[in-house]
């Protein structure tokens, strides 16, 4: 008789939570469907509990997700963060958790995400071009971005960026550095966050890109142990 009752309080007991795990979907729906309508008033976000609370369910679903990234995967907190950063940007939420990633402690974008991010802002007519300048292998090498600007047709150059500038600022010489093993990618990655960052700005959000945050942390300081 106890087995007996055991199970079914252990069937009462998981009637209950699909019960509760139905009346949660059940609320959902209108925000999944209109998605980009709730993300599109997140500016709004801190004086609207009812919104705030739709995000977090929706956070809720993609944390049980196992296509995200491992940072995002049971974690509705992070996935909230990137609902709310994708609603401001109005993008696509796994876009953001996708190119979003945690560099000595603070977000960043990844390289390819700087640059796509600047082809989809509408503000251009066309994507980036990467011109090359200098002798390749040589401290003159380098690469800046050109696009023109939709507005009103004029063509806008970023800093060029080379590898005398990588050496200058001590990001070729650190440790595990990139720029020794692919210079040419990195060149184009640095060149396209100097684009953004003089022409459209609004695109990183005010992220560092992960290369950028990477050649800037402080090199691990060594310890000498005296015995």
């Amino acid at each position: 008789v106890g087995s007996e009752m055991c199970i079914r309080d252990s069937r009462m007991n998981d009637k209950m939570t699909e019960l509760q795990e139905q009346q949660e979907l059940s609320e959902i729906p209108q925000t999944v469907e209109h998605s980009e309508a709730v993300l599109s008033q997140t500016n709004n976000l801190a004086e609207n509990a009812k919104l705030l609370n739709n995000i977090y369910k929706l956070a809720k679903i993609y944390a049980n997700s196992t296509m995200i990234p491992k940072d995002y995967q049971r974690n509705p907190d992070n996935c909230f963060v990137a609902l709310e950063l994708s609603g401001r940007m109005g993008v696509s939420p796994t876009l953001v958790m996708q190119n979003l990633v945690v560099v000595q402690g603070r977000p960043s974008w990844a390289g390819q995400a700087c640059i796509a991010l600047v082809n989809g802002s509408g503000k251009f007519t066309g994507d980036l071009d990467f011109i090359t300048v200098g002798v390749p292998g040589q401290d003159d090498w380098g690469v800046y971005c050109r696009a023109y600007r939709k507005s009103d047709g004029q063509e806008l150059t970023g800093t060029t960026v080379t590898m005398q500038m990588a050496m200058d600022e001590g990001w070729l010489g650190k440790n595990g550095s990139k720029w020794k093993t692919m210079p040419e990618q990195m060149l184009k990655y640095r060149a396209a966050s100097f684009f953004a960052r003089t022409y459209c700005p609004e695109v990183l959000m005010g992220f560092s890109t992960a290369d950028e945050a990477e050649d800037v942390a402080p090199e691990p300081q060594k310890t000498t142990v005296r015995l």
